[in-house]
């Protein structure tokens, strides 16, 4: 508690007017000899004392309540400061400044302490508001992951969520590592020209992670160098398609790994271009942040491998027969309402069984994966390619006439016909047959169209082996 300005004024007062009172009494008495003047100004002195006496008490009692209010906050050394207050202290100016050092020392260390805690508490606040915007971050992921949005779609998200969350972010971008390559590469950003972004790939050993993390790069680091590094560390190209899209424009950086099976599967990059924007609780944000996508990813992976398990043939790519035949019953609804003309190809590997007997049937799945290799690359992205048995394939083309899809299979025939594949120091032939059925040229029920090109199928096989003895040959003589 602090001294009332207007009991310090009412004092002040009080003195004054005792002091013309005094001065006035004083010329009155002085008339009736130095009796009378010495007991007025005896009495005059004693009112004087018994008042500033009373307000001198209530100042040691104001000064004391304020003391115990404090003192209950904080803690203080040696004894307590109202215990100390006493009033010899008001008395003795140095004694009273000597204690309210102390009293001030004391006030300073628990005004750092509430900072302290100010700080703490913001801190707090922080972890909290992330940990928040990272639930509805994998919320978003997830309905995007359920209704099987592009891969580009949930990292933008991704990304922008994290730029977001972390203070001083403004830009950022996320690399995915490439098997095919064994590289990682840019697959979305934000404040930067992605199509400049795209043009570079980098190992692992040349990423920011990884340079700047002394062997510890399974964790987030923050780069202060980057037009440093990059120049020192990247060639020439890809450091001038970074710079061409503004990635040399940043201060600072905030990189961290993500994680799936111990491996690392994408890295986000977080920038600023604020010197010194990112603190330690920043890469512990984006720690978690990135741990828990890892986690959203790797069940997203897992839900791609079951859809694709129960989609496509595991050897070959091609889709397996219970799906063909789930999109073959939607394809001949539409078919049916808008008199669209669409084509039916069975197709049928020759000697497969001798190649099996004779080089055994890790043999034969090498013909059988080169085959749907080669038919997936020679039709249309619209089109189905379908294993529907061991040897045995079903395409649909769509939106063609019969003429036209004999034309088109012909075409493929000759082109494949010559092809081998080496398997174990032998040239094996990727031989087979086909029959082409169309709707509505030869009906438009799909198990007529199915036996027509069945029968026409078997028919060409059998043309095809007594017009081509030389390929049995081959394969006896091995």
């Amino acid at each position: 508690m602090k001294v009332s300005i207007k009991q310090i004024l009412a004092i002040l007062c009080i003195l004054i007017a005792i002091s013309a009172l005094a001065t006035y009494l004083t010329k009155i008495f002085s008339t009736f000899g130095d009796v009378f003047t010495f007991l007025g100004l005896f009495v005059l002195f004693s009112v004087l004392s018994l008042i500033t006496g009373y307000y001198m008490i209530n100042l040691v009692k104001i000064v004391k309540r304020g003391m115990h209010s404090f003192e209950n906050h904080i803690s203080l050394p040696e004894q307590s400061l109202e215990q100390n207050i006493t009033f010899f202290h008001l008395l003795h100016p140095k004694s009273l400044v000597k204690l309210f050092h102390t009293y001030e020392s004391a006030f300073d260390s628990a005004k750092s302490r509430v900072d302290d805690n100010a700080i703490k508490l913001r801190e707090l606040e922080r972890i909290n508001n992330f940990k928040t915007h990272t639930l509805d971050t994998l919320l978003k992921v997830n309905h995007l992951f359920l209704n099987l949005n592009d891969s580009k779609d949930y990292y933008a998200m991704i990304l922008a969520s994290a730029i977001d969350v972390i203070e001083n972010a403004s830009k950022g971008s996320i690399l995915l590592y490439n098997p095919a390559i064994e590289k990682y590469e840019f697959q979305t950003c934000v404040g930067y020209d992605f199509e400049e972004l795209s043009k570079v790939n980098m190992s692992l050993e040349e990423t920011f992670l990884f340079k700047n993390s002394h062997g510890s790069y399974l964790e987030p680091i923050i780069i202060k160098n980057v037009r440093d590094y990059d120049s020192e560390f990247l060639d020439s190209a890809s450091n001038i398609h970074i710079e061409s899209a503004g990635g040399l424009d940043i201060s600072e950086a905030l990189s961290s790994p993500i994680i799936i099976d111990g491996q690392i599967f994408a890295i986000i990059n977080i920038d600023s271009v604020i010197e010194d924007a990112f603190d330690e609780i920043d890469k512990q944000l984006l720690h978690f942040f990135a741990s828990q996508i890892s986690i959203a990813l790797k069940n997203k992976y897992l839900v791609d491998e079951t859809v694709n398990m129960s989609r496509y043939d595991k050897l070959t790519g091609a889709f397996n027969r219970n799906y063909f035949e789930k999109m073959i019953t939607v394809h001949r609804e539409q078919t049916l309402e808008n008199m669209e003309s669409y084509a039916l190809v069975l197709c049928d590997l020759n000697y497969l069984k001798i190649i099996n007997d004779t080089f055994g049937h890790s043999a034969g799945d090498v013909i059988l994966k080169a085959f749907s290799d080669l038919i997936s690359s020679a039709i249309r992205d619209s089109d189905i390619l379908s294993r529907i048995g061991g040897d045995e394939f079903v395409i649909l083309l769509r939106s063609i006439s019969l003429v036209k899809a004999e034309e088109k299979m012909a075409q493929i025939f000759d082109t494949i016909k010559e092809y081998k594949v080496n398997y174990q120091g032998h040239d094996l032939p990727v031989s087979f047959s086909y029959g082409v059925s169309a709707s509505p040229d030869d009906s438009m029920i799909y198990d007529i169209l199915i036996k027509i090109a069945d029968i026409r199928m078997y028919k060409f096989k059998e043309t095809f082996k007594a017009d081509h003895p030389d390929f049995l040959d081959i394969l006896n003589h091995f």
